[in-house]
């Protein structure tokens, strides 16, 4: 896929913004808080219909203003299309080609983008559920079809987990009321587990063979999943029934708890380097480089399952590595891609490089 053009109206700190994009590489330079990171997130925010950095939609909005939007015009092989956020008051708003959808998710992973950032350290040093909304976000890029079975599943862990914050108010009621979304839980989280499973098996090649493109080191990368319940490596209806039963096992801690105990949402990936837990015994550079080594995996299985190459947004990717990092990270994020790319100043490996380059200055953005 290729942005072709991106168009502002109120978000962040651009007021109005027209920008056309080629379909290789793209440098983006600034100093800090000129708005580059805005950039790429308007970008992403097209894409995922929401943020990377914020959780609330109003703070996408431009101080005193009411509405926004981020408008796209993508090349998809032989089809060129429009694709249109707006964010109100009311909530979010999509159109496709000038039509509004009939509700906002059916355009999530219509365009697709793979977004690396400085936070992203925290895929692999950070606690699980970051490793959580990796894998969730990998789905929604799939599409609306595959991405309903994380919403199935977070849907019904919602109601499951409400009927539990009341259930003293429930009684013995409660037996009959939780039956259902204990069904629906465990049918759902099957399906989730099952779509896990499949990624990071695709992805462990990837991430290992990406390492040694950036480091040079010959060091074994290990990507497992550890599930919150006994699950054997056997079919979608296997898992359901050992969920359902391990739901039923903890129905007593789960009514101390108020909370559902067992699910994907107590999961867990874990990440070996060296046959080394990352999370305690990597260096910040060579944790660093597994995350983006995860984004380039997350690229290639987004390629893989669905045929289309995902736009590349690398947000300050140079930060902290040496001159061989950032050469194998211009190796492996280039191959087929259209990449956007931010930093401080013109790194010594693009100079004299093909491209383009913006520089962006107080919200606005001119081309070198």
């Amino acid at each position: 896929m290729i942005l072709e053009s991106l168009e502002l109206l109120n978000y962040r700190n651009y007021p109005e913004l027209k920008i056309e994009f080629i379909e290789g590489n793209n440098l983006i330079l600034g100093r800090n808080a000129q708005g580059k990171s805005n950039l790429l997130e308007s970008i992403y925010f097209l894409s995922h219909q929401k943020s990377f950095r914020a959780s609330r939609m109003r703070d996408l909005v431009l101080e005193g203003r009411e509405n926004a939007y981020v408008k796209g015009v993508i090349i998809d092989d032989e089809r060129r299309f429009s694709l249109k956020v707006g964010i109100s008051p009311g909530g979010r708003t999509a159109q496709l080609n000038g039509q509004i959808m009939e509700t906002p998710g059916k355009a999530r992973g219509v365009f697709k983008c793979v977004m690396f950032s400085p936070d992203d350290l925290y895929l692999v040093k950070g606690d699980p559920s970051r490793r959580r909304e990796f894998m969730d976000e990998t789905v929604e890029g799939l599409g609306p079809v595959r991405a309903q079975v994380t919403a199935d599943y977070r849907r019904a862990l919602k109601q499951r987990n409400a009927l539990l914050r009341d259930w003293e108010k429930y009684g013995r009621a409660l037996e009959d009321a939780m039956d259902p979304w204990d069904d629906a839980l465990s049918r759902a989280g099957a399906a989730v587990v099952v779509e896990r499973r499949k990624m990071l098996s695709a992805m462990s090649e990837s991430v290992l063979r990406s390492y040694e493109e950036v480091t040079g080191a010959e060091k074994k990368v290990e990507l497992g999943y550890r599930g919150s319940f006994e699950a054997g490596p056997g079919r979608r209806e296997e898992i359901e029934k050992s969920m359902r039963q391990a739901l039923s096992h903890a129905s007593v801690r789960e009514r101390k708890a108020r909370t559902t105990l067992v699910g994907p949402h107590r999961d867990e990936v874990e990440i070996r380097l060296g046959g080394r837990d990352t999370r305690a015994l990597a260096s910040q550079g060579e944790q660093r480089t597994l995350s983006f080594c995860l984004r380039i995996a997350q690229k290639e299985y987004l390629e893989s399952e669905t045929g289309r190459v995902p736009v590349m947004l690398l947000d300050d990717v140079f930060s902290e590595l040496d001159s061989q990092r950032r050469k194998g990270v211009l190796r492996a994020a280039g191959p087929g891609a259209q990449s956007l790319v931010t930093a401080t100043e013109m790194p010594a490996e693009k100079q004299g490089g093909e491209g383009r380059v913006f520089v962006v200055e107080k919200g606005s953005v001119s081309v070198v």
